[in-house]
C-alpha cells in the first residue's frame, strides 16, 4: 500500500515566540503544513510562510470551530494532524505515516502531556482526537475546546475511532505564558457566551468550572461541577475528570467530608483511577487516618510494582513511569499519581510512625520512578538521619542516586540536604563536582555561614551579585536574587573582622536597596530607627524577612540587634525564633508581646502550642479562640483549638471516674474516655502542630 500523505494544521493570532518550535518538531516531513491566521498583527504569518505553509486568513469571530473548518476545506492530503502553535510534536511524522498505511481507522487520539510548570513532575496527561481521515466530511464543533467527536462517532461510531502513540507536548498553560495571553480571560468569555446560548452543555460546564478554578474562583468551580456531575451520562469521557477536580478543590477548600462522600459513591465507577486514590488518601491523612491514607496510596500505586528501565543517574531526571500502558491516556491525570507520589506519601507515612526503614524503602521505590522527586529525596534523607546515618553518609547515598552531572542533579542533592539541615554537609561538599550555580549558591552560602566559614561565604556572594550586575540578569529569578542579596547582607553584618570586604547595598534592587542601607546606617549608629511610615510597607516587610532570615542563619545576635532597631517586628523575631527551635527564648518574647498587646501574625497561635505542650489546655483554648477570630480559615489553630477541649473532656472524666467504686471500671465513663482518647491520637496525626527537625537547633560551629 502507497504510504500515504499526512498534512498538519494550525490556527494561529500573535505566535511568533511560540510557532517557530511547533513548526521545528515537524522537521519538514510533513506534506502539507495548513495554517489559519485569525488576525496577528505580529510577523507569524511571515514565519509560517517560511516553513513552507499554506497561509490562509480569516476574521476572528470568538468561534475556534470556524478557524478549524476553514483550514479543513484547503486540506489536500489523505490525513490530517491537528496541533496548536504551543504544541511540540515529539513523534516524528515518518513514523505516524507508517502507522498509517494499513490501518482502517478512520482516526486516532494522541496523548498530549500538558506542561504546568518546571519541574519534570509538573505535568497534565491527556488524551484527544488530533489525527483523522481528510475526505470524509469531518467537521469541528464547539465555539471553544472544539473537537470532532460527536462528528465521527455521528457517521461510523465510536469503533472507528484508535489509540495511538503519538505523543504532543503543549506548553500552553505554563504560568508565563497564560498570564501573556490572558487566556483564563479569553476562555472564560467564550464559555460564558457558549452557556447563554446551550445552557444545558454539560462539556462547557465543565470547561467553564475548570477556567474559574484557574481565575481562584473555586467556590463558582464547586458548585459548576457539583451541577453538572449530577446529569452528566456515566458515559460522558470528561465524566472522571469532573470527579478529580471537583474533589481536588473540596479538599482546597478543607470540605473533606464533601470528598470522602464524592469518593465513596463515585470510586467504584472508576477504581482503577490512581488520581482518585490518591485524592482520597490526601483526604484521609488530613483527617487524622494514616492507616486509610496508606491503604488509598497503596491502591494508587498498584501500578508501580515493576518500574520502568533503570534510572541513569546523569540523566535530566524525567519520570520514568510504571503505569500499565492499557490505562496510558484513559483518564486525565497527574504525573506519577501511580507511582512516586503515592509511594513517596507511604514513606512520610511510614517516617511519622516512626518506622524509619520501611519509610527509607518506601522513599527509595519513589526514586526508581523518578530519581529527582524532591519530597522523595528529602524524605530518604530524613530517615536516614533519625536512623543515625551521619549527614556526610547521606551526601554520598543522594550523589549516587542522583549524580552530579547535570545541574537538576546537584540542585536536586544541596535542596535534599538543606531541608533536613545538614549544612556541615552541603558545606563539605567538593567544589569540582558542585560548581557555584545561582540556584544553589542561596543554600551552598548558608551553609557556609551557620558553620562559621562567612569568610568564604561572602566572597561567593559577592562575587555572584557582581556577575548578576554586570550581566545584566537582574531580571531573572528575583525571588533568588533577592535571597542573595539578603543572605550577603547578612553574612556581612555578621563577619566583624578587619579583613571582610564591604557589600555594595547600593547595587541591591529596589525595595531592596533602600531597606538595607536603612538597616546599614542604623547598625553603624547603633541607635533604635524610627518608625517606618505607613506607606513604607516594601522597606517593612524586607526587614521583616532580613530578620527571619539571621534567625535561620543562627546569627541570632545580630537578629536581636535588628529587632532592637525596629521594635515594630519583635513579632518577626519571636516567630521565628520558635519556628527554630528555640523554644525557651521564643516563649519568653512571645509572653512579653502578650503583655504589651503586640499580638499579631501567629503569634496567638505559637502561644496556644506553647501552653498546649506544657499541658495548659484550656489557656491555649483562648490562644487558639484568639488566633480564629483573626484568621477564620486556620485549620492549624482549629484542630488545636478541639484537642485542648478533648483533653480537658478527658481530664474531667478521669477526675469523675476516679470517685467511683472498683466496680464501675468498665462502665459508660471508661467508654468515654476511650472515645475522647481515640479523637485525640486521630487529631494527633494530623500535621497541625509546627514541625521541627533536631538538625534546627543550635549546633556545635553556628554563629550566635
Amino acid at each position: 500500500m502507497k504510504k500515504p500523505t499526512l498534512g498538519v494544521h494550525l490556527i494561529i493570532r500573535n505566535e511568533a515566540a511560540l510557532l517557530p518550535q511547533c513548526l521545528d518538531s515537524l522537521h519538514g516531513a510533513a506534506d502539507e503544513i495548513v495554517i489559519v491566521d485569525t488576525g496577528s498583527t505580529d510577523n507569524s504569518a511571515a514565519i509560517a510562510a517560511s516553513y513552507g505553509a499554506k497561509v490562509y486568513h480569516r476574521n476572528w469571530n470568538y468561534d475556534f470551530s470556524a478557524a478549524r473548518n476553514t483550514g479543513l476545506s484547503y486540506a489536500e492530503t489523505d490525513w490530517i494532524l491537528v496541533l496548536d502553535a504551543d504544541e511540540i510534536l515529539k513523534t516524528p511524522v515518518g513514523a505516524i505515516t507508517e502507522m498509517l498505511r494499513n490501518t482502517e481507522a478512520m482516526a486516532f487520539t494522541v496523548n498530549i502531556e500538558n506542561w504546568l510548570g518546571s519541574l519534570p513532575e509538573d505535568r497534565l496527561t491527556h488524551n484527544a482526537i488530533r489525527l483523522f481521515r481528510n475526505g470524509a466530511g469531518y467537521s469541528f464543533q464547539g465555539i471553544i475546546h472544539e473537537g470532532l467527536d460527536a462528528s465521527i462517532i455521528g457517521k461510523h461510531g465510536a469503533s472507528v475511532i484508535r489509540s495511538s502513540g503519538i505523543e504532543i507536548i503543549h506548553l500552553g498553560y505554563l504560568p508565563g505564558i497564560m498570564a501573556q495571553k490572558d487566556k483564563i480571560s479569553r476562555n472564560e468569555h467564550l464559555l460564558r457566551r457558549a452557556l447563554a446560548n446551550d445552557p444545558g452543555n454539560d462539556f462547557y460546564s465543565y470547561n467553564l468550572a475548570v477556567t474559574c478554578c484557574q481565575n481562584g474562583q473555586l467556590e463558582e468551580a464547586a458548585e459548576l461541577l457539583t451541577r453538572t456531575i449530577s446529569r452528566a451520562p456515566f458515559q460522558a469521557s470528561y465524566r472522571p475528570s469532573m470527579i478529580r477536580d471537583l474533589a481536588k478543590i473540596q479538599l482546597s477548600l478543607n470540605h473533606t467530608q464533601a470528598v470522602n462522600a464524592l469518593l465513596a459513591r463515585e470510586l467504584p465507577r472508576y477504581s482503577d483511577y490512581p488520581d482518585l486514590h490518591f485524592i482520597q488518601g490526601q483526604s484521609w491523612e488530613s483527617q487524622g487516618l494514616t492507616e486509610r491514607a496508606f491503604q488509598s496510596y497503596q491502591r494508587a500505586a498498584a501500578g508501580s510494582e515493576k518500574p520502568a528501565a533503570p534510572v541513569n543517574a546523569s540523566s535530566t531526571g524525567a519520570p520514568q513511569e510504571a503505569a500499565a500502558v492499557a490505562l496510558s491516556g484513559k483518564y486525565v491525570s497527574e504525573k506519577g499519581m501511580n507511582s512516586f507520589r503515592p509511594l513517596a506519601r507511604m514513606g512520610e507515612i511510614s517516617l511519622q510512625l516512626g518506622h524509619c526503614e520501611e519509610a527509607a524503602r518506601w522513599f527509595h521505590r519513589a526514586l526508581q520512578h523518578h530519581v529527582l522527586y524532591a519530597p522523595a529525596l528529602q524524605g530518604i534523607a530524613a530517615a536516614f538521619q533519625r536512623l543515625d546515618v551521619p549527614d556526610q553518609d547521606i551526601a554520598t547515598l543522594l550523589i549516587q542516586l542522583v549524580g552530579t552531572r547535570e545541574a537538576a542533579g546537584r540542585s536536586a542533592v544541596i535542596h535534599a540536604l538543606d531541608a533536613v539541615c545538614a549544612y556541615e554537609a552541603i558545606a563539605g561538599l567538593p567544589q569540582a563536582d558542585f560548581p557555584l550555580e545561582q540556584e544553589t549558591l542561596p543554600a551552598r552560602a548558608s551553609a557556609w555561614i551557620i558553620t562559621g566559614r562567612l569568610a568564604e561565604a561572602g566572597t561567593a556572594l559577592r562575587e555572584a551579585l557582581s556577575q548578576l550586575r554586570d550581566t545584566a540578569t537582574m531580571d531573572g529569578d528575583m525571588d533568588t536574587i533577592h535571597r542573595l542579596w539578603r543572605i550577603a547582607a547578612i553574612c556581612r553584618w555578621q563577619d566583624n573582622s578587619p579583613q571582610a570586604e564591604p557589600l555594595e547595598f547600593a547595587d541591591a534592587p529596589e525595595p531592596l536597596r533602600s531597606a538595607l542601607l536603612l538597616v546599614d546606617e542604623q547598625l553603624t549608629q547603633h541607635n533604635t530607627a524610627p518608625a517606618l511610615p505607613g506607606e513604607a510597607g516594601n522597606l517593612s516587610q524586607v526587614i521583616a524577612e532580613l530578620i527571619r532570615q539571621a534567625v535561620k542563619l543562627r546569627c541570632c545576635g545580630l537578629a536581636a540587634e535588628l529587632a532592637g532597631l525596629f521594635p515594630e517586628h519583635r513579632a518577626d523575631w519571636a516567630e521565628a525564633l520558635y519556628e527554630s527551635g528555640q523554644l525557651k527564648e521564643a516563649g519568653e518574647l512571645l509572653i512579653a508581646l502578650a503583655a504589651d498587646q503586640q499580638v499579631r501574625g501567629k503569634v496567638s497561635f505559637y502561644l496556644a502550642e506553647l501552653l498546649f505542650d506544657k499541658g495548659h489546655y484550656r489557656e491555649a483554648a483562648e490562644w487558639f479562640q484568639l488566633m480564629l477570630d483573626g484568621t477564620p480559615g486556620h485549620e492549624p489553630s482549629r484542630i488545636g483549638l478541639a484537642l485542648s477541649y478533648l483533653h480537658l473532656a478527658r481530664l474531667e472524666l478521669e477526675g469523675a471516674a476516679a470517685g467511683f467504686p472498683d466496680i464501675y471500671a468498665n462502665g459508660p465513663l471508661q467508654e468515654d474516655m476511650k472515645a475522647a482518647e481515640q479523637a485525640i491520637a486521630v487529631l494527633n496525626r494530623t500535621a497541625w502542630h509546627t514541625q521541627r527537625n533536631p538538625h534546627r537547633t543550635l549546633q556545635k560551629g553556628a554563629t550566635p
